[in-house]
């Protein structure tokens, strides 16, 4: 699968396009969002997220089930996670911002799983490392004002008795077979990594396991994370468990254009602690133009705001609609100049970012206030 698709939870290609996002989806045997389903999510929340319109969040499985079951009064769950591979960038934060969205919207328990057993696995990161990235993970997550009431932060080596009593009876029941084909994993390849996919199976039927009786859970994520959890859908049944639903989001762009960002190539996107200067250098130099190549053409022809990095940036990161169709018109009539639409789009970033920071004295104050405790679900 790793060869046809070119795309795994721990590597996506440079060569992977918007185009294939479809044919993805429906080849791991997701649904796309239709019109009905948005219906259904209007209905239920009072609106449709920016990202569903924006078709970031484009796919779904077993969603309108698990709408459904909300209608007739069944709360549900949510569960998201961050593996703390190193600095989180903004196209790390807009799956948790929709995250939290869902979370004031249904006033729903959400569990957060950090998954530093996982990069220590898969790539050759250092204890102290790993330590130092959980906790500004954790924090940069945190900022964005979830409650914390509801608000559960399970941190895997901190929770590892737990996760591994109840992982080793997902891993029963998969394959190495199973695992070397989803993930494209080799004999070559440590142990460790086979065994993975069953700890993370484990917060999506925590909830039901410590309470006694079948809590649904949905999970917001990226499509290269499906493969993890079509395998749970797949066994949770087995163990008594109701299969998770899903709500699937496209990768966020590079600065370059293609592929997405990575912790690892600072180059490829706009990191949390990049300051101002870093910042408008970046969009400056690097960022992907929808533009033309001279002014005389941007003004007679416009930009294409589609594939424009600085214009995808902004309308994440604004929420007033209205004001991003204005901007779109106005770039892709050549009214806006592409220097003209990165200033739009640092300005935003920046703003964004002055916020978030404002925040992480008090949340790293309330720390414990979000750690997982199996207590606070009885």
């Amino acid at each position: 699968m790793a060869d046809d698709h070119e795309i795994t939870p721990w590597e996506v290609s440079n060569t992977f396009q918007e185009a294939q996002y479809e044919k993805i989806a429906k080849e791991f045997g997701a649904k796309i969002i239709d019109e009905g389903l948005r219906e259904e999510i209007k209905y239920l929340a009072g609106e449709v997220h920016r990202f569903i319109q924006y078709d970031i969040f484009f796919a779904h499985r077993d969603l309108d089930q698990l709408l459904d079951g909300y209608k007739k009064g069944r709360k549900f769950y949510l569960y998201t996670g961050r593996g703390p591979s190193g600095k989180m960038h903004l196209g790390h934060l807009i799956p948790f911002m929709f995250t939290k969205w869902l979370q004031d919207r249904f006033d729903v328990d959400l569990i957060i799983q950090i998954t530093d057993d996982e990069k220590y696995i898969f790539r050759d990161t250092s204890e102290a490392d790993l330590k130092k990235y959980t906790q500004n993970n954790i924090l940069d997550i945190l900022s964005l004002g979830f409650k914390p009431e509801k608000t559960h932060v399970m941190i895997d080596s901190d929770n590892s008795n737990l996760l591994y009593n109840y992982g080793i009876r997902v891993a029963k029941h998969i394959t190495a077979s199973t695992v070397k084909s989803v993930f494209g994993l080799k004999d070559s390849d440590n142990i460790g990594k086979f065994f993975f996919t069953s700890i993370q199976s484990v917060p999506a039927f925590i909830v039901s396991a410590i309470t006694g009786h079948n809590v649904p859970c949905l999970i917001p994520y990226a499509i290269d994370q499906d493969p993890h959890f079509k395998i749970s859908r797949d066994i949770l049944p087995k163990l008594g468990y109701e299969k998770p639903a899903s709500i699937i989001s496209k990768f966020i762009p590079s600065l370059k254009g293609s592929g997405k960002m990575s912790s690892s190539d600072e180059t490829s996107g706009i990191y949390l602690d990049d300051d101002n200067k870093t910042i408008k250098r970046k969009l400056m130099k690097y960022a992907f133009s929808g533009g033309r190549d001279t002014m005389e053409e941007q003004r007679r022809l416009g930009a294409n705001p589609d594939i424009d990095f600085a214009f995808n940036t902004y309308r994440m990161l604004e929420p007033d609609m209205t004001k991003v169709s204005k901007i779109y018109e106005e770039y892709r009539s050549g009214h806006i100049l592409s220097g003209e639409m990165k200033m739009l789009a640092y300005e935003k970033i920046t703003e964004f970012l002055e916020t978030l920071n404002s925040r992480r004295d008090a949340v790293l104050k309330n720390m414990d206030d979000y750690r997982f405790n199996p207590e606070r679900f009885l």
